[in-house]
């Protein structure tokens, strides 16, 4: 097979505890080295990342305005590949990576491909209940739901240049989630399809402690109003209750005092603790969020 030249873009801001390690994965890759580069983007760190990375084969690229979408559209314009291919710092690419995603980019009408996020083996309870919840995998993301179209979990995917060149790349208002869904949802409104494959693996850490995990679950609030605000029409909606993040909140509250005393085994009497928790600082992300863009969004 005549593989297609690829360019991988990494971006990253503190994460000297993980770029070594991604960089690694990256450069011990099943393919042809003379049709990949490796462009890492440091987004304004203040620890060792840019160090460390420079000691690697690389080309380190450096952007100060902060976010994660400034990162990428600074590594994706940089780079000389028709074929680009994205992931984070905190992840390690599984050796058939590339030689897996590139292939489906034969036909022409395939804009983006995603691959599977593995998780990395869970060393506190937090990643234990990531895990179980399911809150960060490809195939959630890539179900179609009412305000949700599939859309490609950015830390594994790859797209077409011409197609992120076509949509100006990534919204760099999206800063603190939501980017990766309002890209692949553009693209694909411009008639191209967003696939999913499965044998395209890249192996992620999730979020360790509790508080990490609620802010995150509050940035994806922030960003699903965001999302909503920017595409509501399209998505034909004037506005939107999401009651199953309201019933998950009642729920999980009258189960957490009994699950706490009965329940078995430390992550299941947790678990309605966290859902709760989670819950909370989802809506507390989106409610301010929608009150601010003044949009009907609960």
């Amino acid at each position: 097979m005549n593989l297609p030249e690829v360019s991988i873009v990494v971006p990253v801001y503190n994460g000297a505890q993980h770029i070594a390690p991604c960089i690694e994965s990256l450069l011990a890759l099943d393919y042809p080295e003379e049709k990949r580069e490796i462009i890492i983007v440091d987004n304004d760190s203040t620890d060792r990342t840019a160090e460390i990375a420079s000691s690697y084969p690389v080309r380190l690229l450096s952007e100060k305005r902060r976010g994660v979408a400034c990162a990428r559209n600074t590594g994706w314009r940089a780079a000389q590949f028709n074929l680009i291919a994205f992931t984070d710092c905190d992840c390690r690419a599984e050796k058939n990576w590339l030689s897996a995603l590139a292939p489906h980019f034969e036909d022409t009408a395939v804009g983006g491909c995603g691959g599977k996020l593995k998780p990395a083996q869970p060393h506190s309870i937090i990643e234990e209940y990531v895990i179980y919840k399911d809150i960060l995998t490809q195939e959630r993301a890539m179900r179609d739901e009412p305000i949700s179209p599939p859309f490609i979990i950015t830390a594994n995917a790859m797209y077409r240049k011409s197609a992120l060149e076509e949509v100006e790349g990534f919204d760099e208002s999206f800063t603190v989630a939501g980017e990766d869904a309002d890209l692949s949802w553009r693209i694909a409104w411009k008639g191209y399809k967003i696939i999913y494959e499965p044998e395209a693996c890249v192996i992620h850490h999730h979020r360790s402690t509790l508080w990490g995990l609620l802010m995150q679950v509050r940035a994806y609030g922030m960003g699903t109003s965001r999302l909503f605000w920017k595409h509501r029409r399209r998505l034909g909606y004037n506005s939107f209750i999401a009651r199953q993040v309201y019933k998950e909140l009642i729920v999980s509250f009258f189960k957490a005092p009994f699950c706490l005393i009965f329940g078995k085994g430390h992550l299941k009497r947790l678990i309605p603790v966290l859902d709760f928790l989670g819950a909370l600082f989802f809506l507390s992300g989106k409610i301010s969020t929608s009150l601010k863009l003044r949009i009907g969004f609960f």
